[in-house]
């Protein structure tokens, strides 16, 4: 048997407590509140008093865990974003990054993180204020890749770490909007496996230099006299 490494060896993590695993389950209560309400009412019915009362929780309590309606709203987004950064993290330090990404949405297992964040997407298309907030929850997204590409690669200059990271959520965005003109709505796991798909294709592709666009254009023809 292998032994550990010496940059794994007793460190692995210690289960969680009782009041983290409450804080946890508070959190999601909140979003779920809030993504249920949206649901069932649109986003006027989404305030702090009535979110916090579908949650079980004090209004205080409410802004104790986020600081405004829409950081709740963005919660499924800041879930799923958590989820495959701790896989891309794990991914070999000397693999190409943008390896380490497709591997990353590729392992994806439980994809019941994606349904909240593909549903708030669509939504968003018929919601000028919802489309807003998927805006902000995206550069959200920018600035998270940023410090993990950083941490990665330390001493990169930053404007490239930007860029890179930039063009990764914009991959990211349009596989989610070439999804939401095929699935109609569809949040079955199938459809979600498409959207997953559609992810790790795009992230390809950046990956790859799009090889189907770099094939020479045929010679002009020109028109005989």
């Amino acid at each position: 048997m292998t032994s550990p490494s010496p940059d794994t060896a007793g460190t692995e993590a210690a289960p969680p407590s009782r009041r983290e695993i409450n804080k946890t389950a508070t959190r999601q209560a909140i979003v779920d509140a809030a993504l249920a309400l949206l649901r069932a009412e649109g986003l006027e019915a989404v305030t702090a008093d009535r979110v916090a009362e579908a949650a079980g929780v004090s209004r205080r309590t409410f802004f104790n865990y986020f600081s405004t309606l829409e950081s709740a709203l963005n919660g499924p987004t800041e879930a799923f974003v958590e989820h495959v950064l701790q896989i891309f993290e794990t991914q070999p330090r000397d693999l190409p990054i943008m390896s380490a990404a497709v591997n990353a949405l590729n392992a994806l297992a439980d994809r019941s993180l994606l349904a909240p964040v593909a549903e708030l997407v669509a939504a968003a298309h018929t919601s000028p204020q919802l489309d807003r907030l998927q805006l902000e929850s995206w550069n959200d997204c920018a600035a998270r890749l940023v410090d993990a590409i950083t941490s990665r690669l330390p001493g990169t200059a930053p404007l490239t770490v930007s860029v890179f990271a930039n063009s990764i959520i914009g991959a990211g965005r349009a596989a989610f909007e070439h999804w939401i003109q095929t699935a109609n709505g569809d949040l079955s796991d199938a459809s979600l496996a498409r959207l997953q798909d559609h992810l790790t294709t795009a992230l390809a592709q950046l990956r790859d230099g799009f090889p189907t666009l770099n094939v020479p254009a045929a010679p002009a023809t020109t028109r005989e006299a």
